[in-house]
C-alpha cells in the first residue's frame, strides 16, 4: 500500500516497488555478513532499502531507522513496508516519511540500526519530468569564438566543475571552472575566450559520484581515443569546402530506396581494392578506383555508382569501444561509447579533428555521386566506459526488479529511452547527425529496445530537418526486457518507421545459420515469399513502405555461405543461379530493398556467422570475386536498373498493392506467378508486368497470358531493354525467374 500524497510520488513508488515485488533472487544467510546494499529515493516521500539478504519483517520497524538531512534535520520514519516477503522474512523495504524530500537542495543519510550510515541516492524520482527535464536545454559544449557554455545533466550532484585543458591528459594548462545549478537538474557555466582546440571534461560530486574522476561529456562531438577529455569543436570549421552548401534530395519514398550496407574498413581494406586510403573514411572518397589486377573492374565508390544503388548504409561510425591506435584490432562497432563523435579508427589521424573532417568528406563524396548516406546507430546499449552512469547513477539504463542492469541487448545493459532526459539525448543526437553531417537516414540496431514514443519523437524531429529522411530498424530485442511493449513489427505498423522483414528473409533462403534452406534452394515457403513480394501487407505491415526487404546482412551467414551449408554438393554454376534467383525475388518485391555489401559478388565469410571481431581475411570485400562471379554482379546491376525504371515495383500504399498486384495459378506448388498492373500509374511505361518464379528442382513450363511479352530478365540476363519477345509459354530452368513486360 502506498500512502504518498502527490501523484508522482504515488506513481513512482508504485511502479518502482511493484517491480521490486517480482524480485526472484534468493539470499542465503549462512556465512554471509548482513549489510545494506543500497538506499535510494524512489518517490518524493519514499526511500527503498535493500539488504544483502532476507531479514525478519517483525524486526524492522520505524524506530530502527534514523534519517537526517544535510542541514542537520532529523526526519521521522512514518512507516516501513516489506516487499516480496517470503513468510516472515524480506530483503527489500520501503520507508515512508511525512514531508516530501527537498532534493536536490538537501542530501539525506539513513542510519540503519546495527548496520551503519548510508547516503540515500536519488533514483526513480529523477524520472519526474516536472522536476528534472528541460526539452530546450543546450547540453554539452556550446561554442562561439567569444565564449563556450558548458552544461551537463547531473541532478544528483552537490557540486560540478568543468575541467579545461591544453592536452587530452595531464595537468599542464588545466583550469577548473565551478558550474552552477540552472534548474531541472542541469549544471552550467560560460567560459570566456576562444576555446576551440582545447580539451574539456566534467567532475561531479554527490552521493554515488566520484568527485575526483574526470568524466567525458556524453554530448562530446570530438572524442580522443579513450581519454576522458574531448576536444572543443567549432563544427563549421570542420566542413570540407562546399559541404554546408551542397544538396542531396534523395528518393521521394522509402519504396524507391535501394540500400547498400557496408563497413568502412571492409569495403576498401583488401590488397586488391585499388584504393590508397585502405580501410579509412578517405577511402570512400576515392574516385575511379579499380581492381589492382584488372583495370576494367571498378571498385570502391565507382563500384557503388556502377551498381546503381540509391543509399549507402555505414555500419557503426559513432565512437565505439576499440583501440583507435591499433590498425588491426578489428571490430564492427556495435559497442558504442560516445554517440555524438565519429570513431577515430577510420580517420587518417586518431587525434585532433580528422575524424570529423574525413567523415564529412566521405558523406559529401557519396552525395556528389547521387548516393544517400544512412547511419547504422546503436542507441539500445553502451559499452561499460560510457559516461552516463558516472553522471547520473541508475538513470540511463533499465533495471531488473532486483536492481540489476537488464540485458535485452545481450551486451550487458539497455539504454532507458523512456527516461525524459535519456529520450532528449537520443533526439538531440540524431538531430546533430542529420543537421551537421547531412545524414539521410538512420538504421536503429535492436530498435525493439527503444520505446515507440521515443521513436515517434525522433521521426517527427528528423522530418523537420529532412522530409525525405529514412528511419527504420530491427524490430526485435536480443533478450528479455522490462520495456513493454517493445518496438516490434506490430507496433511500428503504419507509423512511417520501417522494419526489417525477417519473415521474407527466411522464406527466401531458409534458417539463418543452419537447418533447412528456403525457396531459393528447394521451392519451400511459397506463402512466405508471396507475402514478402507484397511488402508484408498480408502478414504484418500496413503499407509496403513499412517493410525493409532483404535476404542478407552483416549478421548471420552470408547467402553464399548459407548455400554452402544447404546445397554444398551443387556446382558453383547452380549456386550462382540460386543467387540470381533470390536477387530477382528481392528486387521485384514491394517495399524498401536492402543489400549487404558483396552479396552481388557472392560474398563469403568462410562460414563465420558472427564475424564482429574476425580478422580482415574473413570480413574484407574480396574484389576478385567481382570477376569470379561476374554473372551475379551484372544480373544484380540489371535488376536494380529494371526496378528503378518501373514504378509498379515501388508502390507506396496497401491500396495500390492490392489493386495492382495479382497472383495467378502456378504450374506447380513450388512456383509463383504474379502480374503487376501498370495502367494509369505515373511514369510506368508497361501496361502489365509479369514475374515468373520457378522454385522447383526441375525445369518448368509456364503458360503466358495472351499478349506479346518483352523479356526484361531471364535466368541469366536482366536490364531495362527487351532481351526477346515471348508468346504462348516459356520454359524456366530450376531455381530461376523471369520478368516480362507488355506494353
Amino acid at each position: 500500500m502506498i500512502l504518498a500524497d502527490d501523484s508522482f510520488a504515488t506513481r513512482g513508488a508504485e511502479m518502482h516497488l511493484s517491480n521490486i515485488q517480482n524480485v526472484g533472487t534468493r539470499f542465503k544467510e549462512v556465512h554471509l555478513e548482513r549489510k545494506v546494499r543500497s538506499v535510494t529515493i524512489d518517490a518524493w516521500k519514499h526511500l527503498t532499502v535493500r539488504f544483502s539478504h532476507r531479514l525478519p519483517v517483525s524486526d524492522w520497524v520505524p524506530d530502527r531507522f534514523q534519517l537526517s538531512s544535510s542541514s542537520g534535520e532529523s526526519i521521522p520514519i512514518k512507516a516501513v513496508y516489506p516487499f516480496k516477503h517470503r513468510g516472515d522474512r524480506c530483503a527489500v523495504y520501503s520507508l515512508e516519511v511525512d514531508q516530501p524530500f527537498d532534493h536536490p537542495e538537501q542530501t539525506y543519510t539513513l542510519d540503519v540500526e546495527g548496520l551503519g550510515k548510508h547516503p540515500a541516492r536519488a533514483d526513480y524520482i529523477l524520472k519526474d519530468a516536472d522536476h528534472f527535464y528541460d526539452a530546450n536545454a543546450a547540453l554539452g559544449a556550446t561554442y562561439s569564438a567569444e565564449s563556450t557554455t558548458f552544461a551537463v545533466f547531473a541532478p544528483g550532484a552537490t557540486d560540478a566543475v568543468v575541467v579545461i585543458s591544453d592536452a587530452a591528459k595531464g595537468r599542464r594548462g588545466t583550469v577548473e571552472h565551478a558550474m552552477v545549478p540552472a534548474g531541472k537538474g542541469i549544471w552550467t557555466v560560460p567560459v570566456e575566450g576562444d576555446l576551440a582546440g582545447k580539451f574539456y571534461a566534467f567532475k561531479i560530486s554527490g552521493p554515488g559520484l566520484d568527485a575526483k574522476r574526470e568524466v567525458i561529456d556524453p554530448y562530446a562531438r570530438c572524442t580522443q581515443a579513450r581519454f576522458p577529455r574531448a576536444l572543443i569543436v567549432d563544427l563549421p570549421l570542420t566542413d570540407p569546402p562546399g559541404f554546408r552548401e551542397h544538396l542531396f534530395a534523395g528518393p521521394q519514398s522509402a519504396a524507391d530506396a535501394i540500400v547498400y550496407e557496408m563497413h568502412v574498413r571492409d569495403f576498401t581494406i583488401s590488397a586488391d581494392s585499388g584504393v590508397t586510403s585502405k580501410g579509412k573514411y578517405r577511402g570512400i572518397t576515392e574516385r575511379d578506383t579499380h581492381l589492382a589486377s584488372g583495370p576494367s573492374i571498378r571498385t570502391g565508390l565507382a563500384h557503388l555508382v556502377e551498381m546503381g544503388v540509391t543509399h549507402v548504409q555505414l555500419m557503426p561510425v559513432q565512437d565505439f569501444d576499440n583501440d583507435e591506435s591499433t590498425s588491426d584490432a578489428y571490430d564492427w562497432g556495435y559497442m558504442p561509447l560516445h554517440f555524438n563523435s565519429p570513431d577515430g579508427w577510420y580517420a587518417s589521424d586518431a587525434s585532433g579533428f580528422a575524424r570529423i573532417v574525413e567523415l564529412k568528406s566521405a558523406i559529401m563524396a557519396l552525395h556528389k555521386q547521387g548516393l544517400g548516406v544512412i547511419l547504422d546507430v546503436v542507441y539500445n546499449h553502451t559499452a561499460k566506459g560510457a559516461s552516463f552512469e558516472k553522471l547520473v547513477p541508475g538513470y540511463y539504463f533499465r533495471r531488473t526488479p532486483g536492481g540489476q542492469l537488464s540485458n535485452g541487448s545481450g551486451c550487458g545493459n539497455e539504454f532507458a529511452s523512456e527516461a525524459p532526459m535519456a529520450r532528449k539525448f537520443l533526439i538531440d543526437s540524431v538531430k546533430l547527425w542529420a543537421s551537421q553531417y547531412k545524414i539521410d537516414g538512420f538504421r536503429f540496431d535492436l530498435m525493439g529496445l527503444t520505446d515507440f514514443e521515443t521513436m515517434q519523437c525522433i521521426r517527427e524531429e528528423l522530418l523537420k530537418i529532412n522530409p525525405r529522411i529514412l528511419i527504420f530498424g530491427e524490430p526485435w530485442t536480443a533478450g528479455s526486457t522490462p520495456l513493454s511493449p517493445t518496438t516490434d513489427k506490430a507496433v511500428i505498423r503504419g507509423s512511417g518507421i520501417g522494419a526489417f522483414n525477417d519473415h521474407f528473409r527466411d522464406a527466401i533462403k531458409g534458417e539463418r545459420d543452419g537447418g533447412d534452406g528456403g525457396f531459393m534452394q528447394t521451392g519451400a515457403n511459397v506463402d512466405g515469399v508471396v507475402k514478402g513480394l507484397m511488402g508484408g501487407i498480408h502478414d504484418w505491415s500496413l503499407h509496403p513502405t513499412d517493410s525493409v526487404n532483404y535476404f542478407e546482412s552483416h549478421d548471420n551467414l552470408t547467402c553464399w555461405d548459407k548455400l554452402e551449408q544447404t546445397v554444398s554438393d551443387a556446382p558453383v554454376e547452380q549456386r550462382e543461379q540460386m543467387m540470381r534467383f533470390a536477387t530477382l525475388i528481392l528486387l521485384t518485391s514491394q517495399g524498401m530493398v536492402f543489400l549487404h555489401s558483396g552479396q552481388e559478388m557472392c560474398r563469403s565469410k568462410k562460414g563465420n556467422h558472427n564475424s564482429y571481431d574476425a580478422p580482415d581475411e574473413i570480413n574484407q570485400i574480396d574484389w576478385s570475386r567481382k570477376v569470379a562471379h561476374a554473372n551475379v554482379f551484372e544480373y544484380t546491376r540489371g535488376l536494380i536498373a529494371l526496378r528503378k525504371a518501373h514504378p509498379v515495383f515501388r508502390l507506396r500504399t496497401r491500396e495500390e498493392v492490392e489493386r495492382r498486384v495479382h497472383f495467378d495459378t502456378p504450374p506447380n506448388g513450388r512456383c509463383i506467378v504474379y502480374r503487376l498492373d501498370g495502367s494509369d500509374l505515373g511514369a510506368e511505361t508497361a501496361r502489365s508486368m509479369l514475374v515468373l518464379l520457378n522454385g522447383a528442382m526441375e525445369d518448368t513450363r509456364f503458360v503466358l497470358p495472351d499478349a506479346d511479352w518483352a523479356v526484361l530478365a531471364d535466368d541469366r540476363r536482366s536490364g531495362i531493354g527487351s532481351l526477346e519477345v515471348k508468346r504462348g509459354d516459356v520454359m524456366l530452368p530450376a531455381h530461376s525467374g523471369m520478368v516480362l513486360a507488355a506494353h
